[in-house]
């Protein structure tokens, strides 16, 4: 039997993960989302371009609400996931209200690190963001290693990456206070995630703007380029991947791809050590922001 969720209206979609009603209610009205009645196990609110599933507190509800919301709308390599909600901050140069996108992921219990693909231009602070499955007190705060700390994130980027490429996930949270143990009632952090939700908003937008970007989005001159590139670097064919891969995130992030790739067009290798020289300052250029 088909999937009733699989219809889409293009080829990619937003899903959204928070834990609580109060973290989701400003989006849900920002993109004037209706409850989708279908999905009984979880709060799903929707329209034909973005889903909001709400997954309660804890790991275990975050990973559990995101693999069946995979499921249930087939979701594919071109659609993006994020999570949003509110986190404690051991950086005490994240202010209130900052929000923070995660750079890094960290497994408090196992010490796992994730690393989300950083490839989209984006407004916010970012940082390393820590996870546990319970409150610490200020002793164990002190040693943690992360920026920020939360429940549900290491969660959701482990769920979600068995299915999505990493730079199709992020995790973005907003700063609620600098220690653990405090309470944050839900009018506070509605209010806190309302006060930054019109620029999440737009930053979303800009992501859906991205994605409906052709998968392929070298045109031909930069494949001239490119090309001109592997043959004079003599370029093996996993530096040719890279290269490729790497011209496509830089093009997504700045539209002068050929300025990157000019300098390189001119410089012949003979060697082993020459290609491996000139390839590692091509690859600086490109990561280059």
């Amino acid at each position: 039997m088909k999937n009733p969720d699989s219809w889409r209206s293009g080829y990619y979609m937003i899903f959204i993960s928070t834990a609580l009603y109060c973290e989701a209610e400003p989006f849900i009205k920002k993109f004037s989302l209706k409850k989708y009645n279908s999905v009984n196990k979880f709060q799903v609110f929707k329209n034909d371009e973005i889903v909001i599933v709400i997954s309660k507190a804890g790991a275990v509800n975050e990973a559990s609400a995101c693999s069946y919301i995979i499921g249930r709308f087939d979701v594919n390599k071109y659609d993006t996931f994020i999570n949003i909600g509110l986190c404690a901050s051991k950086n005490k140069s994240f202010k209130t209200g900052t929000v923070v996108l995660c750079n890094k992921i960290t497994d408090g219990v196992t010490n796992r690190d994730f690393y989300p693909d950083m490839i989209f231009r984006h407004p916010f602070e970012e940082g390393c963001l820590e996870s546990f499955p319970k409150v610490l007190d200020h002793e164990q705060v002190e040693k943690i290693k992360g920026d920020i700390m939360d429940m549900e994130g290491a969660a959701f980027f482990q769920s979600v990456s068995i299915f999505l490429p990493p730079h199709r996930i992020y995790c973005l949270k907003v700063v609620s206070d600098y220690a653990y143990g405090n309470d944050v009632d839900e009018e506070r952090i509605e209010g806190l995630i309302e006060k930054s939700s019109g620029k999440i908003c737009r930053w979303i937008l800009d992501i859906a703007h991205e994605c409906a970007k052709p998968s392929d989005i070298l045109d031909e001159k930069d494949m001239n380029y490119i090309n001109e590139i592997i043959s004079n670097l003599n370029l093996s064919v996993s530096m040719q991947q890279e290269l490729k891969k790497l011209s496509k995130s830089y093009k997504i992030r700045n539209d002068n791809l050929l300025l990157a790739l000019e300098p390189f067009t001119q410089i012949y290798c003979k060697t082993k050590y020459e290609r491996k020289m000139y390839f590692e300052k091509l690859v600086q250029q490109l990561e280059f922001i």
